[in-house]
């Protein structure tokens, strides 16, 4: 299984509590470095993709133009899942670094006492 940091896979999130974003086939980033993955063997960490495009809301960071998945990754969603115990396949499109980075640090900033 090679899931590269960056890919955008769309995956089962159900079940889910709460406000947990849920969905059967919900487009998410893989946040993970690419070894990890590789060497945890199924394990990722993801943040999912929405349609909804809110500039006021910090947190939904808008995907590049120019990809077949439109639209925001909710930065503070992040999860870690088991690909093993999941539905979910590969889109096949992989988005840049330095808009992965973004995330991670917009993320940061949920978590860090900065």
């Amino acid at each position: 299984m090679n899931i590269q940091r960056g890919e955008i896979i769309r995956i089962n999130l159900n079940p889910t509590m709460g406000r947990e974003q849920s969905g059967n086939a919900r487009p998410c980033l893989v946040l993970s470095h690419t070894k990890y993955n590789l060497a945890r063997q199924g394990i990722v960490v993801i943040t999912p993709i929405t349609r909804t495009m809110k500039p006021e809301v910090k947190m939904m960071i808008p995907i590049p133009e120019g990809f077949k998945i439109k639209g925001s990754v909710i930065a503070e969603q992040i999860r870690t899942i088991d690909l093993n115990s999941r539905w979910w396949r590969s889109t096949d499109e992989i988005l840049p670094e330095e808009f992965v980075n973004q995330i991670v640090e917009t993320f940061s900033l949920i978590i860090t006492n900065s």
